[in-house]
Parts: C-alpha cells; sequence; structure tokens
C-alpha cells in the first residue's frame, strides 16, 4: 500500500502494462508506507515470517480458511484491497478460476506483486491505487476482499458505501482487520495507534458500520484467540531460525521482528488489541 510517482502499472495474464497517467493518491501516506512501513527490506523480513506470497497474519493458511467461505466460483471477479505482494490473488486466480485485480497504495508491494506474476497464467492484475479515491463502475465485482489494510483507513463508512456499489446484486464483502476493546485505548497503545496511522474499533462497531452501508447478514467475529495462536506460531519458527534470518536481513531486523511480535501479544493478552473478521453480502 505505497507509492512514489504517477506511473500505475498493472499486470493481466503475464502481460506487464504501464499506463501513465497522474495517480489520484495520498502522497504523504504512499511514501510514508513505502519508506517506513514497507520499505523493500520489511517487505521480505514479513514475508519470511508469513510465508511465501503473503504480508498478512497466518499467510495462507488464514487466507485459506477465510476464502473458503466466499464459495469462489471460476470466472467470478474479486477486487482484493490492499492486496500486499499478491499471495492471496494468485491463490484466488490458479485454483479457483477466480479473476482477481488487486490494488495497493504501496509501489514496493505492487513491485513484488508484478515480479511474481510474471510467467503466470491466471487472470490477476495489479496496480497502485488508493482505495478512498479509486473509482469502479456500480455493480463491477462479485467479491471485495482485504486482509489486514482498511486500519489505514480513516473514513470506513465511505470506503463500505463504495464497497456496496462496486459490488453486484448478491456479491459478497470479506475483511479481515486489526481491531481494539470497546472504550478509549490505554496511553501506551493510543501511541501505538498514532504512530502506525491506524484508525481502529472494537469488532461490534466494525459490523455496525457496513450494516449502515447496506451490507446484509453481516457476520462480526471476534477472531482474537486466532491471531494469538498465529502470532505465537510465527514467533516460534523465527527465533528457531534466528541465525539464518540474521545471515539472510540483520540482527537489527531479527530484533525489529521478534519486537514487534512480543509487543502485539502482550496488546492481544491484555484484551486491547483485537483481530476481527467480517462477511457480509448484497441483497
Amino acid at each position: 500500500m505505497d507509492a512514489h510517482g504517477d506511473e500505475r502499472e498493472t499486470q493481466k495474464n503475464g502481460s506487464i502494462e504501464h499506463p501513465v497517467e497522474a495517480s489520484d493518491v495520498d502522497k504523504d501516506f504512499q511514501q510514508f508506507l513505502d519508506n517506513v512501513q514497507y520499505k523493500c527490506t520489511g517487505i521480505l523480513r514479513y514475508e519470511r515470517v508469513f510465508g511465501e506470497g503473503y504480508v498478512s497474519t497466518g499467510g495462507f493458511e488464514t487466507t485459506k480458511e477465510f476464502v473458503e467461505k466466499l464459495e469462489l466460483k471460476p470466472g467470478q471477479k474479486v477486487l482484493d484491497v490492499g492486496c500486499g505482494i499478491g499471495g492471496g490473488d494468485f491463490y484466488m486466480a490458479e485454483d479457483l478460476g477466480a479473476e482477481v485485480v488487486g490494488i495497493d497504495l504501496s509501489v514496493n508491494m505492487v513491485s513484488f506483486a508484478l515480479e511474481r506474476a510474471t510467467g503466470r497464467k491466471c487472470s490477476v492484475e495489479f496496480e497502485v491505487a488508493d482505495c478512498t479515491k479509486k473509482t469502479y463502475p456500480d455493480e463491477t465485482f462479485d467479491v471485495i476482499y482485504s486482509r489486514d489494510t482498511i486500519l489505514h483507513i480513516q473514513d470506513k463508512p465511505a470506503l463500505f458505501r463504495n464497497f456496496f456499489k462496486w459490488l453486484k446484486p448478491g456479491g459478497k464483502v470479506l475483511i479481515s482487520d486489526y481491531c481494539k476493546s470497546a472504550g478509549p485505548p490505554s496511553a501506551d497503545f493510543g501511541e501505538y495507534i498514532k504512530q502506525r496511522g491506524y484508525d481502529l474499533h472494537d469488532v461490534g462497531a466494525y459490523g455496525q458500520m457496513l450494516t449502515d452501508a447496506g451490507f446484509v447478514d453481516v457476520i462480526a467475529e471476534d477472531r482474537t484467540d486466532q491471531f494469538m495462536k498465529v502470532l505465537q506460531r510465527e514467533l516460534d519458527a523465527v527465533e528457531k531460525d534466528k541465525e539464518k534470518f540474521i545471515a539472510d536481513f540483520s540482527e537489527a531486523d531479527y530484533n525489529d521482528i521478534v519486537g514487534g511480535w512480543k509487543s502485539k501479544l502482550v496488546r492481544t493478552a491484555s484484551g486491547e488489541q483485537r483481530w476481527g473478521l467480517f462477511f457480509a453480502k448484497k441483497k
């Protein structure tokens, strides 16, 4: 979810296109993502933790579990908001026959996704785009999918109204995202949220925003227990692989990842940081 520059890139069916036009994106936020949170080495560190192709919690395992809820059929059109480096998109396209559009504000993320798309024979295209400014014709997609991305978006109600418009009748939305417990955060957690530029809500309030946008059959699940188990498993794997991790990256990288995962485990154990899974339909 980052970008520097106005060139937008898409890749579809193994070919790369470079439509050059002024992209309507938040350049400051883009630069924060590309230069701070999602630098190239940072992305590769995350991928080492989450598994090849993935930069979101649980990697392929949670992706497979969540995507199964969508009951995707060949030829259905999917919009992945915050596509990262494309692992989930390749899975939906190659294994399930979906036609996937992946957008991300991070140029670094999309660059990796494009690189990994080379030579694949599936219907996936990637674009550097700001989901709060991007527009699609009404009733374009069968599914809108987003993993641990919308935490960056301040005006979620407006985004969810757009999701509703972009979905075909009977379309589905599936989102996993960081959440918080109800009420004001502690000073430490509040500082973390501010430093990351996140906008977090409790699971129930998040689900209500989807209902308010017009969605029906909204399911808002607190998946924090699952999040903690995945975090612990990922942390154990990194610590077991310490020497190779440091050799491939650096000791500072290792300490950053281990420290970050331990901090998340403390915040989730205290009940402050939550992880939500949201599923809803358009009539």
